[in-house]
């Protein structure tokens, strides 16, 4: 089997001016004054008890107002997932108070796994200013009992590589949204992985094994296809063929051995043109986790 490297690097740089005249004086006013979330969506884990969204009020002379809002209730529902800290769906701002919390406990169902929960938090009424770009913020609150928890977040990987020898990196597993057998793959082969196109492989109803379809997208590129292949068992010798995967046997304790050779393949965009190797991992890949 032949394996060579294709390093494809690029880079882009963009400066940006600003010009104005040096007398010009802007002139604002609290016409455009406006209360907003910070963000669209925040995310807590179901342990956390208690957390909080803050509303900002944007004004130039701290003028005052009063903010009703509203709960949606979605996969998480009020009163069974969560409660309003205090009851009271109104806030109201000044100019010593510009930003407000609005205050939740969360009712967490430790050892049952619900899946993730949403709900949402809509600001219905600004008062005397306006409202601003986010008026509507989404929660999601975190199960922490997937059946795959011992096997997500950071890993420690350790591998051979056939071009760079023995080679440390981080691999990530994250879970799906709603296949408790898959995860995505972050980062799976070192310098031939983009963080923007993660892999996903399937664990088995023992949790003892991981397979990781080979062929699938592991890096983006506007020029070239980087797509995941493989080699079966130690010798490396047999292509693994599409439909196929790569195997990792998963230790109780979440450690996984990689049994097969994998990489990140290049080929010309849209063809079966090779163009080489970004990087290709003897089979003695070792995930520990973090």
């Amino acid at each position: 089997m032949k394996k060579r490297i294709l390093y494809i690097s690029i880079l882009a740089s963009i400066t940006l001016f600003n010009a104005c005249e040096l007398n010009d004086s802007p002139e604002f006013d609290d016409a455009n004054a406006f209360v907003a979330f910070s963000s669209e969506n925040i995310s807590v884990k179901e342990d956390a008890e208690t957390f909080v969204v803050p509303v900002r009020l944007t004004s130039l002379k701290g003028i005052a107002t009063t903010v009703s809002f509203e709960i949606i209730d979605s996969t998480a529902v009020q009163g069974v997932d969560f409660e309003l800290d205090g009851g009271a769906s109104v806030l109201t701002f000044d100019s010593k108070n510009p930003t407000q919390d609005i205050r939740f406990n969360i009712l967490p169902h430790i050892g049952v796994f619900t899946g993730d929960l949403l709900f949402g938090v809509r600001i219905t009424s600004s008062g005397s200013v306006n409202t601003g770009t986010i008026d509507t913020v989404y929660v999601t609150l975190l199960d922490i009992d997937h059946p795959l928890s011992f096997i997500l977040g950071d890993f420690n990987a350790t591998a051979t590589s056939h071009f760079n020898g023995s080679e440390t990196w981080t691999v990530t597993l994250a879970k799906d949204v709603s296949d408790t057998k898959k995860v995505w793959i972050t980062n799976l082969v070192k310098g031939g992985s983009s963080a923007s196109s993660p892999v996903y492989g399937m664990v088995n109803d023992e949790k003892t094994e991981i397979k990781i379809p080979v062929g699938q997208v592991i890096a983006i590129s506007s020029a070239y296809d980087v797509i995941l292949e493989g080699f079966y068992g130690p010798d490396g010798e047999s292509n693994i063929p599409d439909g196929q995967s790569i195997t990792g046997l998963i230790d109780p304790d979440g450690t996984i051995h990689i049994q097969d050779e994998f990489g990140s393949h290049v080929y010309d965009k849209g063809t079966t043109n090779s163009l080489g190797w970004y990087n290709v991992f003897q089979a003695d890949g070792v995930f520990v986790k973090k």
